[in-house]
């Protein structure tokens, strides 16, 4: 097929992409969302040449050629285009593409990663790094120019170089030259760039933006380390193809400054080596459209932004950074820093528990809601079976992390597309389906024959368990990750990504009340004596909410965010953070908390705590430092037992059944504990992941794994 480009005949393939063709040909056709040989959608529009016959743009990636069509690919007009498509996307792009203080240096010292290698302990390092260069009679220019000092105070970075120069001297030369190496990422994108410009380059540096006053207090939290740097120099400009083409158009600064609302620095571990910055994140959904149930696009139009829920994680592989074409998915540099500067879109799916009162109300044949009850104490009467064997099983192989629910003889379970499922508990013969025509990941309720449930849509529904008629929906603003909480009263509390906790009249869902928060709400919330209800979420505050007015009475900032929900017993509740605190909470008859204190400090700094507490009448059982079933004792906060698990702990809580603990584990081993010394008794290895928390009921237990697959234990 003949086609004219610049008015010279081009032969071409009507099978394949304009921008392959005119590549191949020799024309410089750039582009942000186009991969070769992967799925992708038009979106930056960085690629857009003309179509002359119809004097429109037309992006080159996702446009085949037709016989006879002329393409002006480099004119004025085309490369006007292509320019102004990159302003408006580094207009939403919030990153320092290079550290103020290492821009600023006349000595032309990387500060940034001499501070890096300072804050990681390596002083050999950041010794081999700084080299022989002196601060002698400098001004210290870094230190204005540092990022820190307009949160609170500057970092003192002349003193950190004289500590790490001192270091230097007893740095041998083999270990220089070593380390030195690794100080060439940014001669490497100026080489690339020069290769294109024919002369010496002065490279493009985005900028962070304002900092809000809420993002200067998480900064202050977050960045604690010894020498306090923000640590604001991208890890990913070596392979940032934006900042390349950006420097190739000739703009040195954002034109229209940065508009992104994204929390800035926030950093969210996918795997052990690969980070994703959501504020550095264009959209152009590489990453969404080439990993199978991985990322995925969260809310529309100019308030789209790309998410990772932390059940997808495991589906993807450390090569999707390559697709990336900016530093918001990179191979990971700060391997001590990262789990300090987690994170807020990853926030954990809370859970549910039931309190022993509500668990004999209940009946031994029922679990109707995700743990049971709605104090969520995560105590149940239901003994476990002695030597528990599998039943049977039912392997559906999509993606689920809504915890099951058995009623009425049947167990349901929901797949991540929204598929419903039931079980008859005796044999596992499928006996219900249900297609709820959107996307769940919270857990769901069930009262008789009725379904409560929140979807990923924002969307709570009511619907019939026998026909599966809609009853009626109430629409909010954001996801729903945790299930709603029914009230045998008629009322129903649910949070939402919209940053508010709804209280519902159940047989209407018209609202009753809203209480809203300062950022996501993760888990579901707790009841106090009918008439209170207290919630956590990403803001690290814990409230408490008065159900007949839904206004908050009363709250109390914790040290961290709050991933899962508290869980009740008595006028106590108990919640750990994501550093992996766990806190008492007391209250007031009137709805008031009158004190606290924290029954368990983390260990050191890794965070990573997902899951929440088990709480008896004496006891807390916690997960705690990644492998531990930890026993604390409520009087007194000394910890009873402490038993290392066959696995990592992960987002499913523990679970109290009369005198044994239940655990499951992110990587997929179920186990039950003696509650007085921690011995384990009884281990099963499902060799896949567990996310959602168990069930027990007429003398069985129900495991639903990630991958879709039901087990029932007798």
């Amino acid at each position: 097929m003949k086609i004219t480009v610049n008015q010279q005949p081009l032969d071409v393939s009507p099978h394949r992409p304009l921008i392959e063709s005119l590549r191949a040909a020799g024309y410089d056709i750039p582009s942000m969302c186009y991969a070769s040989d992967r799925r992708h959608q038009p979106s930056c529009m960085v690629c857009m040449v003309k179509d002359v016959h119809t004097g429109q743009m037309i992006p080159s990636c996702s446009t085949l050629p037709r016989e006879g069509m002329e393409i002006e690919a480099d004119t004025e007009e085309v490369l006007g285009m292509r320019r102004q498509a990159l302003e408006l996307l580094l207009s939403d792009h919030r990153a320092d593409c290079e550290a103020p203080c290492t821009i600023v240096c006349p000595q032309s010292i990387d500060v940034a990663r001499v501070l890096l290698h300072y804050d990681r302990g390596e002083l050999s390092a950041a010794a081999a790094e700084l080299g022989d260069k002196s601060c002698d009679g400098c001004k210290a220019p870094c230190e204005r120019a540092c990022r820190r000092r307009t949160v609170d105070a500057a970092v003192s970075i002349r003193s950190l170089l004289d500590e790490v120069r001192r270091e230097g001297q007893q740095v041998s030369r083999s270990t220089s030259q070593q380390d030195n190496r690794s100080t060439s990422h940014q001669d490497s994108l100026s080489q690339r760039v020069d290769l294109l410009t024919c002369g010496p380059v002065d490279l493009f540096n985005s900028r962070l933006g304002r900092f809000t006053d809420a993002e200067k207090e998480r900064m202050k939290q977050l960045y604690t380390q010894p020498s306090r740097c923000l640590h604001c120099a991208c890890e990913g400009n070596e392979k940032c193809r934006l900042r390349e083409l950006a420097t190739k158009a000739g703009i040195r600064m954002p034109k229209y400054g940065v508009q992104s609302s994204l929390p800035v620095k926030e950093r969210i571990k996918v795997t052990e080596r690969l980070v994703y910055e959501p504020a550095k994140c264009i959209r152009c959904g590489l990453c969404v459209y080439n990993t199978d149930d991985g990322f995925t696009f969260e809310r529309r139009g100019f308030d789209m932004r790309v998410v990772i829920p932390e059940e997808s994680k495991s589906h993807v592989g450390d090569e999707v950074a390559r697709l990336c074409p900016t530093g918001a998915l990179h191979l990971r540099v700060l391997t001590l820093l990262l789990p300090l500067l987690m994170l807020f879109s990853g926030c954990g799916q809370g859970g549910q528990n039931s309190s022993k009162r509500e668990n004999s109300n209940m009946g031994t044949h029922e679990w109707t809601s995700f743990r049971g009850g709605t104090s969520l104490a995560g105590y149940t009467s239901n003994p476990l079976p002695d030597s528990p064997r599998l039943l049977w099983e039912y392997r559906h192989g999509v993606r689920t992390v809504a915890a099951p629910i058995v009623s009425q003889g049947t167990v349901y379970m929901c797949d991540k597309h929204g598929q419903l499922r039931g079980f008859s508990i005796a044999d596992g013969t499928p006996t219900y389906s249900l297609d709820l025509g959107g996307d769940v990941e919270a857990p769901f309720v069930t009262a008789d024959t009725l379904l409560y449930i929140g979807q990923m849509d924002g969307q709570v529904r009511a619907l019939s368990l026998t026909d599966g008629a809609e009853l009626w929906h109430f629409e909010t603003e954001g996801q729903i990750l945790a299930s709603p909480t029914l009230l045998p009263r008629g009322v129903l509390v649910v949070g939402s990504y919209d940053n508010t906790m709804y209280t519902l009249d159940s047989r209407t869902g018209n609202a009753v009340g809203r209480a809203s928060t300062g950022y996501y709400i993760n888990g579901a919330a707790a009841i106090w004596r009918d008439t209170f209800a207290l919630f956590g979420g990403c803001d690290a505050w814990l409230r408490v909410s008065d159900l007949r007015t839904g206004l908050v009475t009363d709250s109390i900032r914790l040290d961290a965010y709050l991933p899962a929900s508290p869980a009740l017993e008595g006028d106590f509740a108990y919640v750990n953070d994501y550093q992996g605190n766990l806190y008492e909470i007391r209250f007031t008859k009137d709805g008031h908390i009158g004190g606290h204190r924290k029954m368990l400090a983390a260990e050191g700094d890794e965070g990573g705590t997902t899951s929440m507490p088990a709480v008896t009448a004496d006891a807390v059982f916690v997960l705690a430092e990644g492998r531990f079933l930890v026993c604390i004792d409520r009087a007194d906060a000394h910890v009873r037992w402490k038993q290392m698990l066959r696995g990592d702990v992960g987002e499913c809580s523990p679970l109290v059944c009369a005198d044994r603990v239940l655990v499951c584990t992110r990587t997929g081993i179920i186990s039950i504990h003696d509650v007085r010394t921690g011995r384990c008794l009884w281990t099963y290895e499902t060799g896949e992941q567990i996310v959602a928390s168990p069930a027990v009921a007429a003398g069985k237990i129900f495991v639903l794994t990630a991958r879709g697959t039901l087990l029932c234990f007798s």
